[in-house]
């Protein structure tokens, strides 16, 4: 049964902080930070409830029951409402303040600890923000001050010990703290297992009664384009500029100009009202990935747009909100599918942002629509908060995407009327060792890859030029829109169809949270070639790397690649302006850096002489096995040393190190003399080993004089009576 009641607040502060860290999580700051307030007097109460009733726990049962029945009651209403990791936090919640009115034991105490640390937990899965780290060092500290009271618990007779100090316990909390982020920079992350994954959620729920009635269950080849718009009013055109050109209204969200209906490549606007390095969404995934919202198929020169529009082909989602684009590669195996979910942090376009290609989704919404090339949007545009979960089949060739979207047409070979003929002669010049598309390709992207230097910042304007032209033969610097373009438009003079896809890099994944973080700056375009009767991937600009398909090794390798992220953003988006994650960043990567050197030099050293390490590790080997013939005369041979160097000043203190050193002498030919024995009875031993010793045993008898007598001695005669001793073999 329990003695103390001192860990009570300790544990109740710990209740609340992994309760609250969960809800800020799930729900909000905000909603955290409320939640703490009211859970803290709340477990304060039910926990003193527990005590009071420790001798008889049956008096407390009732209140027990109701709050468990009321978290199962709970449970599946906020299933349905908030989803499975609210529901499941909420069922904690009521679970621990159960088991609060029936503490009475340290067994249930502990059952308290791994409640609140599958809390923690639980926010952790859903934190989207390193600010996390602030709670779980709280409840580390605070799980220190209630587990050493739960330790100093002996019964009713020690009910009374204050304790370790304040500062023992922090110390201790600061350890563990340490030892985990080793463990955690260490250790390689964890694929997840995607069971019960599917999430959709918005603030509100998207509907579209036009859309509905001409919404279909499925279509049986969704990259099959209608044969002609079915809908090409100027009223089904204005709407569709409502919930995809944010330039055309005035909003305060997210604005790239490459998720227009055209866009020009000498300037595009990014960004809009919001900073360029402000994170627009997140996505919880296994890996980064190239997200697609606009494709193009048309270049005059300048702009990019399509050949036509349309978005007639609409698909009802079921009361889940899944919608299945592709019924066909829904039947094949699941394990070859890439499942992510994307939050939207500002507000968006309506197109939905998805991996190539889109096998099924989970949205929000009763409707969505198809357009011309089987992207996906919602009735309307992307509000912060909105969740959606896409299944797409990740195809990939060398590490490139691969998309089966709409086969070629005549857009995809078409040229500017201004076509500049030296733009042809390059792509010749360039191409000229490839053999097949596929090579080809991959030599123009190497080309401009190497050669040309990526700015964030326009340098290009019309001025009379054609813009490829300027920046392909005179400036040779420009953003990925010049780079992009300018690969599209060789291949096509190459006679290779090809397309500008805008979209989202969605590479830098944040190694605290485990969301991939994709910022306003990260709207970017790349090119899609139509190779082998499909569509692959190129990133020609030299700033931007393809996704890696693996997660990294380590956390430590993650955030040395999240920081160089972070401080690439930095110099593109404004190099003279402060950033408090940049700075870390930096800060990191000098860390990292040094390191990683460190390590580099013991490998060379391990590598290069690695005949001279086995042959220590072998002289190590047998050095241990035959210590009991070199151990003591080494001990005895550095005795000698210190006895010889020791400059005594107080007889008690010098009489008890000659007297251990002198042991340690004669250890060559006796056992070690245990601490029960007597020192007479250790004389008596070495008189039989080495022969009678008269300075010995007189100093024995100064032993008992200062030490047990008190007297006073003189030290000079102490150190004379030591050189006298000689332990030589008789």
């Amino acid at each position: 049964m329990m003695a103390r009641s001192q860990g009570l607040f300790w544990l109740a502060l710990q209740l609340s902080v992994a309760a609250a860290g969960a809800a800020g999580a799930l729900l909000s700051a905000p909603a955290g930070g409320l939640l703490f307030l009211v859970l803290l007097p709340l477990n304060i109460v039910t926990l003193k409830k527990g005590w009071d009733a420790r001798d008889n726990p049956q008096r407390n049962k009732t209140l027990a029951d109701g709050l468990a029945v009321a978290g199962l009651l709970a449970f599946p209403a906020l299933v349905f409402s908030h989803g499975l990791m609210t529901a499941l936090g909420a069922l904690l919640l009521a679970t621990t303040l159960a088991l609060n009115v029936q503490l009475n034991h340290y067994r249930k105490f502990y059952l308290l600890q791994l409640v609140s640390f599958v809390l923690l937990l639980v926010g952790a899965a859903e934190a989207d923000s390193g600010s996390y780290l602030l709670v779980m060092a709280a409840y580390c500290l605070l799980a220190a001050f209630s587990l050493s009271e739960a330790w100093l618990d002996r019964g009713a007779a020690t009910a009374d010990l204050p304790g370790p100090g304040a500062g023992q316990r922090a110390g201790m909390a600061l350890l563990s703290m340490a030892l985990a982020v080793i463990f955690y920079l260490l250790i390689p992350r964890l694929a997840p297992l995607h069971w019960g994954a599917q999430e959709s959620s918005a603030a509100d729920f998207y509907q579209n009664s036009a859309w509905e009635g001409s919404a279909r269950q499925s279509f049986a080849d969704p990259y099959q384009p209608p044969a002609a718009p079915q809908n090409s009013s100027q009223q089904q055109y204005d709407q569709l500029q409502e919930i995809t050109d944010l330039s055309q209204i005035n909003h305060d969200g997210y604005h790239y100009d490459g998720f227009n209906e055209s866009f020009d490549i000498r300037n595009p606007e990014r960004s809009g009202l919001v900073d360029l390095n402000a994170v627009v969404a997140r996505m919880k995934a296994t890996h980064g990935t190239y997200l697609k919202v606009r494709t193009f198929d048309t270049f005059d020169g300048s702009r990019w747009h399509s050949a036509r529009e349309d978005i007639s082909r609409k698909l009802h989602t079921d009361r889940s909100g899944k919608a299945v684009i592709n019924p066909a590669a829904e039947q094949q195996a699941a394990a070859t599918r890439f499942r992510y979910t994307i939050t939207i942090e500002q507000p968006m376009p309506a197109w939905l942002p998805v991996a190539p290609d889109p096998v099924a989704l989970w949205v929000p919404s009763t409707v969505i629509a198809l357009d011309q090339f089987a992207q996906p949007l919602l009735p309307g545009m992307l509000q912060p908060g909105m969740r959606y979960t896409v299944s797409s089949t990740y195809e990939r060739q060398d590490k490139r995407l691969v998309s089966h979207a709409t086969a070629a047409g005549k857009a995809d070979l078409q040229l500017p009327r201004d076509f500049d003929s030296r733009i042809l002669r390059l792509a010749y010049q360039v191409t000229a060792a490839g053999k097949n598309p596929y090579e080809k390709a991959q030599l123009l992207e190497q080309h401009l890859r190497n050669g040309y230097e990526y700015s964030f910042d326009s340098v290009l304007s019309s001025q009379g030029y054609t813009p490829l032209s300027r920046f392909l033969f005179d400036d040779k610097q420009g953003h990925c829109e010049h780079f992009a373009s300018a690969m599209t438009i060789m291949l096509r003079s190459l006679n290779i169809p090809a397309r500008l896809v805008t979209g989202f890099s969605a590479s830098s994944q944040n190694p605290l949270t485990g969301y991939f973080e994709i910022r306003a700056i990260d709207g970017h375009a790349w090119t899609e070639a139509w190779i082998d009767g499909r569509w692959v991937t190129f990133e020609p600009t030299a700033y931007y790397r393809l996704p890696d398909g693996q997660p990294g090794t380590s956390v430590a390798e993650q955030i040395s690649r999240y920081a160089e992220d972070i401080q690439h953003r930095q110099q593109q988006a404004g190099a003279g302006e402060f950033s408090g994650s940049a700075l870390l960043g930096s800060l990191w990567l000098m860390l990292s850096h040094g390191v990683i050197l460190l390590l580099a030099f013991l490998r060379l050293l391990l590598v290069s002489l690695w005949p001279l390490w086995l042959l220590l590790a072998l002289a190590g080997v047998l050095a241990w096995f035959s210590r009991r013939y070199w151990l003591p005369p080494l001990y005895a041979a550095i005795s000698r040393w210190k006895i010889k160097h020791y400059q005594p000043r107080d007889a008690a203190a010098a009489l008890r190190f000659y007297l251990w050193h002198l042991q340690r002498i004669s250890q060559c030919r006796l056992p070690a003399r245990p601490s029960s024995q007597l020192l007479h009875e250790w004389l008596l031993q070495v008189q039989q080993v080495y022969g009678e010793q008269a300075a010995l045993q007189r100093l024995a008898e100064l032993v008992d004089a200062v030490i047990y007598a008190g007297q006073q001695v003189d030290t000079e005669e102490i150190r004379r009576l030591v050189a006298e001793v000689s332990f030589s073999h008789r």
